[in-house]
């Protein structure tokens, strides 16, 4: 389950970025200096998930605690994009709610995995390969 997270990680918000980059680009500068700062925001919110994703799946130690930071921070950009955006988005009016529960609920499972694979990485004994020679 910690891989479906880290590719998730990995690949769902900076595919997400690349396609509003690329929706967004052509216009960009006739939409003004918020849409710049909020595709950079978009930007770095994509690199950190993908950072974090590759930190878990390569077994960093801290990789747990930046894909939980990670995680936060694209629900945190969901929310964003949903309430407030002058970047164009394809969301029906009045599905704001239900799209924001979503990524609530998607996010809430992640953690939970994430802290279910901390805890029992952290309760499992520790053996060296010499402790058996004894």
């Amino acid at each position: 389950m910690i891989a479906l997270v880290a590719a998730l990680l990995v690949f769902l918000e900076p595919l997400r970025f690349a396609a509003e980059a690329l929706a967004v680009a052509p216009t960009i500068w006739y939409r003004g200096t918020l849409a710049i700062v909020e595709l950079i925001a978009h930007g770095l919110v994509a690199a950190l998930s993908a950072a974090a994703g590759l930190s878990l799946w390569n077994g960093s130690p801290d990789g747990a605690r930046l894909a939980r930071f990670a995680i936060l921070a694209v629900t945190a950009r969901s929310f964003q994009s949903l309430t407030w955006s002058v970047l164009p988005n394809n969301t029906p009016p009045g599905s704001e709610l239900l799209y924001g529960g979503v990524a609530i609920a998607i996010s809430a499972v992640a953690l939970l995995i994430l802290r279910r694979h901390h805890t029992v990485k952290t309760t499992l004994p520790i053996t060296s390969p010499d402790s058996s020679r004894r």
